[in-house]
């Protein structure tokens, strides 16, 4: 058993190998499918996968494949569609394997080569079998499922030399690729034409290591086809064929003009057929002559279609952004259009209804005047006249009432502006006023730059002298560097420490001298007061408080002094520094 196998893959595939070494030999392809279950069920290229791997090799299953690629599967079930089912699991197996000493020589020189060998030799069976089959409407089917059989067995090499690139010479010199290209068949051959561009791209210098003969023949081969075949699938692939040869081996351009000169001529039959832009490339191939001009044509080309296409892209960029404008261009315009003529049919609108009011108007006045008329047609004659007067005079007062509201609503107005003028300058005001009191509170604040007090001259000096004293009794100590410079960092910190709380320190220091201050007043209105027979009026006044936080706790104070003296005498023996919650009845307030 392998070093590298695990317990549950081990048991797949050993069962997988004790049934084919027991079964009999038409049994075993269909026995082999199972590998595609067994391999599906890791990831690709994922450490089980090599070890899976691995596993197959040990128990010499790919030995197994190998051998039975090469018997007839036109005799077992599943014909050849399990043939290229087995092509495809041989390709996994070996584009995955990784072996290492003497398994990997194994592997490489026998193992690979007569994989593709025998790949090969499965392909021409599949296309000789579908030559054989006649192009008739009743096995179309049977046609095409050999088809996608052999495509897929060329697949299964493509895959191969993908994991392995030094196989793709085992591919090119293999003789069973001549031997599917010469074939008549187009199908076929299409799907080898289409298979050597795939090994030339896996190994671009592929070409350079090949014998000259190997590849004249397969240009010849190609050649031929490109000249006499008239299938457009044939004439497409083979000329996809030879430019891919001319790109990765330069050598063969000379030799391309050189030894088909006459193949240009006929390359006429293929235009309007589809592949316009390869067939212009091999003409262009066979018009330079060698492959230095072929070359500075290719650039000359690539040049051009590098300015055709960024021209195409200016081009369609300055088209794109004159459609923009354009497009823009429109909408502003129907825009504009829009608001003009929204703008006309107001001003007509507001021309009609100065019209209509106009004539309003009028009619009102021609009314007002014929009911005026018909009231002085009543009227006896000797009344007109003071009739007369009696309508000025109410034309007056209407006037002079209209007048009166018009002044009133504007001064009304004036007098709001005047009132929100003098609220704005209160707010002002209070605003400056604020300002000035922080002002003033901040020069009330203890200045920190002062000097504490006690610091006078005199202290000065003995403080001075103390310093020369200490440093005449330890001159060693500041004849030293690390000591100066302890002492100056400490004198520092000491100095820095000192100018961060001489602020608070001053402010407390003045808070303590007020309180002190005040203790003082305090006590002299005490010793100075009057007794409770001389008090008048004046003296009453002069210690009452008028803040209601201090008169509420001098009455709670007070009504609790007295409660205690109601109380009997053996009650009064209570601590009187005992907590207050330990006492028996809270004071009640009144």
């Amino acid at each position: 058993m392998s070093r590298y196998a695990s317990p549950d893959r081990d048991k797949r595939v050993l069962n997988l190998a004790g049934e084919i070494a027991d079964t009999k030999d038409r049994r075993v392809p269909i026995l082999l499918m199972n590998l595609k279950g067994i391999l599906s069920s890791v990831p690709v290229g994922s450490k089980e996968a090599i070890k899976l791997r691995h596993e197959i090799w040990d128990y010499n299953l790919l030995h197994v494949l190998l051998l039975v690629l090469k018997q007839d599967f036109s005799i077992v079930d599943g014909d050849w569609q399990t043939a290229a089912a087995l092509a495809a699991i041989l390709s996994q197996v070996c584009a995955g394997m990784v072996l290492k000493g003497k398994d990997r020589n194994k592997f490489e020189t026998e193992s690979l080569p007569e994989a593709i060998n025998n790949l090969f030799l499965l392909a021409r069976r599949i296309q000789t079998r579908y030559s054989k089959l006649p192009n008739v409407t009743g096995i179309q089917k049977d046609r095409q499922r050999l088809m996608v059989c052999y495509r897929g067995v060329l697949e299964s090499i493509t895959y191969i030399a993908s994991g392995h690139v030094f196989i793709c010479r085992n591919v090119i010199e293999s003789p069973w690729l001549l031997q599917l290209l010469i074939s008549d068949d187009a199908d076929t051959v299409a799907g080898v034409m289409d298979l050597l561009p795939k090994i030339l791209r896996v190994n671009r210098k592929l070409l350079k290591e090949l014998d000259t003969k190997l590849v004249n023949s397969i240009m010849d081969e190609l050649v031929y086809k490109l000249s006499v075949n008239n299938e457009v699938q044939i004439g497409a692939a083979a000329t996809k064929c030879v430019l891919r040869i001319c790109d990765f081996y330069k050598p063969m351009v000379d030799t391309l003009c050189t030894r088909y000169k006459g193949v240009r001529p006929l390359l006429g039959k293929w235009e309007g057929r589809g592949f316009g832009k390869d067939l212009k490339d091999l003409n262009m191939l066979l018009q330079a002559g060698n492959a230095q001009m072929a070359e500075l044509e290719q650039f000359t080309r690539a040049a051009i279609l590098i300015q055709t296409r960024w021209r195409g892209f200016i081009t369609r960029v300055k088209l794109q952004r004159a459609d923009k404008a354009f497009t823009k261009f429109q909408r502003t315009y129907r825009k504009k259009k829009t608001v003009m003529e929204k703008r006309k049919e107001q001003a007509k609108e507001a021309l009609e209804l100065q019209r209509q009011l106009k004539l309003n108007r009028q009619r009102i006045m021609r009314d007002f005047k014929e009911k005026q008329l018909q009231s002085i047609e009543i009227l006896p004659a000797a009344k007109v006249e003071g009739y007369l007067q009696k309508e000025e005079t109410q034309a007056a007062v209407t006037i002079q009432r209209l007048w009166r509201g018009h002044h009133v609503r504007k001064s009304n107005q004036q007098r709001t502006d005047m009132g929100r003028q003098v609220k704005a300058a209160i707010k002002i005001q209070q605003a400056v006023k604020i300002w000035l009191e922080r002002l003033e509170n901040r020069k009330k604040k203890a200045r920190a730059e002062l000097k504490p007090p006690g610091l006078n001259e005199l202290r000065r000096v003995e403080l001075q002298k103390e310093i020369r004293a200490y440093r005449e009794e330890n001159p060693a100590r500041y004849c030293q560097k690390d000591d100066l410079e302890m002492i100056h960092n400490k004198a520092s910190e000491m100095l820095a420490r000192y100018y961060m709380t001489a602020r608070p320190n001053r402010e407390k220091q003045t808070h303590r001298e007020a309180l002190i201050g005040r203790i003082d007043r305090d006590s002299e209105l005490l010793s100075l007061a009057p007794g409770f027979d001389q008090v008048i009026d004046k003296d009453v006044e002069m210690f009452s408080s008028r803040s209601v936080p201090v008169s509420m706790k001098a009455k709670t104070d007070h009504m609790a002094q007295m409660e205690i003296l109601r109380k009997p005498w053996y009650k009064k023996l209570v601590d009187q520094y005992m907590d207050r919650e330990y006492e028996e009845e809270d004071p009640i307030l009144f």
